[in-house]
């Protein structure tokens, strides 16, 4: 059961501190604990749309050599129960939801419409697939934003669609470059892929994640001049990550990179250390 909630992605869901970062309350008691608690309720919510998704994935997981280890797949939890969690699940995030407000619950009620869509239909639609992937992540962002509740930047949006476009997109050229001549069969989407369409797909939103962030940076530059510090890291954040998808294939499990490569790990702690110092001690 743990296994199917999928814990080690629920590091997706940090993305709903960046708001309260950003917005300089990180060290207000209130406001950290309706962050907190917004993000348990998409820890909710994302695991049950993982028990959906690996409910209707089932039985092609069940040809996949790794996929078919999947508790459900394998039949170490049955479809029923499976069900019953999932519809938990819901019940919970939605109650914790209305708690936070009711602009939040209205973006926890979009997220789990868009990731059933996916997993029902949007998945075997070719860049479809990504871009609700990728605003998956941007819900998060403005939840984040909703949860405390304080404003968004839409440079800040926007740097976070196309850095979220760019996993994505990553993801499917790991994928597909794994499975090679039988990616179909791992993933139907896949077939209509190519090698050369993702890696044109991957540079374009990597320009435009890293363009966008310094465009944000420029922005809040006069309140925050020491941010730009933060450029450097987040330019070789994006390249180190395309780099291990190219020769490492952990771009198909994003939250491996963070896990298992160090250099990336040090990257991500010396953007948080110079943006937290940037932004509270600047």
């Amino acid at each position: 059961m743990l296994r199917l909630l999928r814990p080690r992605q629920w590091t997706k869901n940090a993305l709903l501190f960046a708001a309260l970062v950003f917005a300089e309350k990180l060290f207000v008691p209130e406001a950290f604990l309706r962050a907190s608690l917004a993000f348990v309720c998409f820890c909710l919510a994302s695991s049950s749309a993982y028990v959906v998704n690996d409910l209707v994935d089932a039985p092609r997981d069940r040809e996949h050599p790794e996929k078919r280890n999947r508790p459900i797949a394998s039949g170490e939890v049955a479809r029923q129960p499976a069900l019953m969690l999932a519809v938990g699940l819901t019940a919970a995030a939605l109650a914790l939801a209305t708690a936070l407000g009711a602009a939040f619950l209205g973006a926890v009620l979009v997220y789990l419409v868009l990731t059933h869509f996916y997993s029902f239909v949007g998945k075997n639609i070719a860049i479809l697939d990504a871009m609700l992937v990728a605003a998956g992540f941007v819900i998060r962002a403005v939840a984040g934003a909703l949860a405390i509740p304080v404003p968004w930047s839409d440079w800040f949006v926007l740097c976070t669609l196309f850095l979220a476009l760019f996993l994505a997109l990553s993801k499917r050229r790991a994928e597909l470059l794994r499975a090679g001549e039988a990616a179909g069969l791992a993933r139907p989407v896949l077939a209509d892929y190519t090698p050369g369409t993702l890696a044109a797909f991957i540079a374009t939103s990597m320009a435009a994640a890293l363009i966008t962030y310094a465009l944000y940076v420029h922005a809040v530059l006069e309140k925050y001049p020491w941010l730009g510090l933060t450029l450097p890291f987040v330019m070789f954040g994006l390249f180190r990550y395309q780099l291990l998808v190219e020769t490492r294939g952990l771009g198909e499990k994003p939250e491996d990179v963070v896990f298992e490569d160090r250099p990336f790990q040090v990257c991500l702690t010396g953007f948080a250390l110079v943006a937290l110092a940037a932004l509270y001690f600047g």
